[in-house]
């Protein structure tokens, strides 16, 4: 297992990531179930950011939410005993504007959701006739029962005195149209207050340069487990059965080719090591940060690591898995990287994996002036090299994927000012007021119901894995990508993921059929092949060019006119 070191400072990345489960409940309740309550699953090794502490959030937020609703619901409950004609009504206009406001109801033919506002519009008069009717007659009867009475104690002097029934009508009444206004005031503070508090977080413990502090869940148990995931994700091997580039983005370029080994000169089939073509590329690709190239020129934030896939369904006993953590181990030794790297098959399969992170270069002029600083490009672009010799052939797998930068919304840890909180909390408390009215008590139940399980939860997955011989110990999804914002929308992040995939397939290639090359294998057929790779929407193939869509250059070098022209 890898070791674990939390960092002094929270990058960008972290602390939006953090930040994220205080404006999204949903992304909460997710890491949450995938990272906690999965105990014996692994997850993807994290790049560019920290999983410990945004985990650690997503419990700590789900709490607050917790005491949130369980506050909204305590209020609902007095306003039903005090009330409970009056609340019954808020609570189905709440439903109805709710309801009215939903994408389902947004999609219906217009006919058919103009058809539902007239007939709620009906039924709102009729209602708002009735409690008129019961107001008034209430006001007339507490009026007929203020007569005078005389005293029961005896003579009172022809002094009248109130009735004491109708007084405590009249006050009852007055209490009934009183409460709902008072106990709605006090629902909106007790919102008010803790979005207030959620954002102070995000612009306090989760502000640029400020010394991160952990929350600590206060269980042994999810501090163990948490404890193992910190390792994990700083290992070289991904553990799963759907996606081996998990935590990586997605995949926008690739190809494959199988190139026979054949010699030049035709004296048979030329052996190559495997290692040392892996350290070609690896040296090709770290030859972009190359410091004798210009500063301007250099990609110098560019990095190359192993990277092994492993399938997640696997038995109990299984060499890969830890019998210690009983969790699937996550860093290989460089002796268990070669070992795979000459033996490409089985459940393990090997990867250089070069990544280009979102943090920039800062632009200067030729006499050391400040241009640009430094800036976070919000996306990654990662390369996956495959490299395999079988059957005196060679294989060549080249897989590109772009993370995407983080949710917008979740950059309100970098663009809240600390004092834009209260606007803002007041802002979010009145649109979402109507919604947290009707569904706080469900918000409460299942949020409840969550947190009550969760150690069960985790014992039910710890005791799936004992119970049976194989056990799915694959992760299902990353975090990270589980905050992306798909597809990329700023026009600039696209022109460079571009650029970079260009960058990485050529290098990778060229060192390649250099390799070969200098080994003696005739590369004619891989060149060709190589030639004919399509990169996003151009493909190159001979003098055919097509440039994407329904338009195709034909170009012929020959000396007669060519049979067809531009189409």
């Amino acid at each position: 297992m890898p070791l674990y070191a939390p960092g002094t400072r929270l990058n960008d990345t972290t602390r939006q990531l953090c930040g994220a489960p205080y404006l999204d409940a949903g992304f909460a309740n997710a890491v949450i179930r995938e990272v906690v309550e999965s105990e014996r699953k692994a997850v993807p090794p994290s790049y560019d950011f920290d999983l410990d502490p945004v985990v650690r959030h997503c419990l700590r937020a789900r709490r607050l939410l917790l005491a949130r609703y369980a506050i909204v619901t305590g209020l609902l409950l007095v306003g039903l005993c005090l009330s409970g004609s009056l609340t019954l009504v808020w609570l189905g206009l709440c439903a109805v504007v709710v309801g009215v406001r939903s994408s389902a109801v947004r999609q219906m033919p217009r006919s058919v959701r103009l058809a539902g506002l007239a007939v709620i519009a009906v039924l709102a008069m009729c209602l708002a006739g009735y409690f008129l009717f019961q107001f008034l007659l209430a006001g007339v009867v507490g009026s007929m029962g203020l007569s005078g009475t005389s005293s029961p104690f005896g003579d009172s002097g022809g002094v009248s005195t109130p009735d004491l029934g109708g007084a405590f009508a009249g006050g009852m009444l007055v209490l009934s149209l009183l409460a709902p206004i008072g106990l709605a005031i006090a629902m909106f503070l007790a919102l008010f207050l803790s979005r207030r508090q959620a954002y102070g977080i995000l612009t306090t413990e989760l502000a640029p340069g400020v010394v991160p502090s952990v929350p600590h869940t206060g269980n042994s148990r999810i501090e163990w487990r948490l404890g193992v995931v910190a390792a994990m994700q700083r290992g070289n091997i991904c553990v799963q059965d759907v996606d081996p580039f998990a935590g990586a983005g997605w995949v926008e370029h690739s190809w494959s080719l199988a190139t026979p080994l054949r010699s030049k000169n035709g004296d048979g089939r030329v052996p190559i090591d495997s290692a040392s073509l892996n350290r070609r590329v690896h040296d090709a690709v770290l030859g972009l940060r190359d410091p004798r190239l210009r500063d301007g020129e250099r990609i110098p934030n560019i990095y190359v690591v192993p990277y092994l896939v492993a399938d997640g369904n696997r038995r109990g006993d299984d060499p890969l898995i830890d019998p210690q953590t009983r969790t699937p181990r996550t860093m290989a030794s460089p002796e268990t990287i070669d070992a795979i790297m000459d033996n490409p098959q089985g459940g393990l399969r090997h990867y250089l994996r070069a990544v280009v992170p979102a943090s920039g270069k800062e632009i200067r002029t030729s006499d050391g002036r400040l241009v640009l600083p430094a800036q976070d490009s919000g996306i990654g672009v990662t390369a996956f090299v495959h490299l395999a010799v079988e059957g005196g052939m060679l294989y060549t797998e080249f897989v590109c994927t772009v993370m995407p930068q983080v949710r917008r919304r979740y950059h309100l840890v970098d663009n809240l000012r600390p004092e834009r909180i209260p606007a803002q909390a007041a802002a979010h408390t009145l649109r979402a007021f109507l919604h947290d009215n009707i569904l706080g008590p469900a918000h409460l139940v299942r949020l409840g119901w969550d947190t009550v399980r969760l150690s069960g939860r985790m014992t039910r997955s710890a005791r799936l894995a004992d119970e049976f011989r194989y056990y799915d110990y694959g992760a299902r999804f990353s975090v990270r990508e589980l905050a992306a914002q798909r597809p990329t929308v700023k026009f600039m992040q696209v022109l460079d993921s571009g650029k970079y995939m260009k960058l990485l397939d050529r290098a990778v290639t060229e060192a390649v059929l250099d390799h070969l090359d200098e080994r003696g294998v005739d590369t004619s057929e891989l060149r060709n092949a190589v030639a004919s790779v399509s990169i996003d929407n151009a493909t190159f193939i001979g003098g055919q060019q097509n440039f994407g869509g329904k338009n195709t250059n034909v170009q012929n070098n020959l000396g007669t006119p060519p049979k067809t022209g531009a189409r």
